[in-house]
């Protein structure tokens, strides 16, 4: 019932070692994952008690809005589309996905290696094409949503300023 939308959430330390956590969000269809995805970023650049926190703690978002889907996601690898797929497989899901991978590297403060990416779900694409089929731009994934027709130009401009200020990149951009 509703807008029912995932979150999905990969992060590497300098070792290697990953946690991957995926979350169901209701209702986290148009500008709610972006502004998600903003926040986190936010939080991790700002470095509010980073030194006593560990970073794969500091990164998952603090919310009761997400509820984490207890499976382990640990063998999949979120920037490729077809392990996303996969997972979709597990969710229910019908107006698409924030993917974020953070990978440490150097000062927490400043973090060098994020890629994110949105996709969009079974009823937000036109019916001759697949759900989750492949990484849509934010205005993209906006101007599908249901309710959403007209983008925000002011949003979406802001969003992939703070995104470079961050320097995020989109997932699709990174392959």
């Amino acid at each position: 019932m509703g807008q029912r939308t995932n979150f999905l959430l990969q992060v590497e330390g300098r070792s290697g070692a990953r946690l991957n956590k995926v979350y169901h969000l209701q209702w986290g269809y148009g500008k709610i994952m972006p502004v998600l995805l903003l926040n986190i970023l936010s939080g991790q650049y700002i470095g509010v008690g980073k030194e006593k926190q560990e970073f794969f703690t500091s990164a998952v978002p603090k919310t009761d809005e997400l509820d984490e889907l207890q499976q382990d996601y640990s063998c999949f690898d979120f920037t490729q589309l077809e392990d996303c797929q996969k997972v979709f497989h597990h969710c229910d899901n019908n107006n698409g996905a924030l993917v974020l991978c953070i990978k440490e590297r150097g000062v927490l403060y400043r973090l060098q290696d994020v890629k994110y990416g949105f996709l969009l779900g079974p009823e937000d694409l036109p019916h001759n094409e697949a759900p989750f089929s492949r990484w849509v731009t934010l205005e993209e994934f906006l101007t599908h949503q249901p309710g959403h027709k007209d983008i925000d130009a002011f949003f979406a401009r802001v969003f992939n300023q703070m995104m470079q200020f961050f320097n995020a990149k989109s997932i699709s951009d990174a392959l």
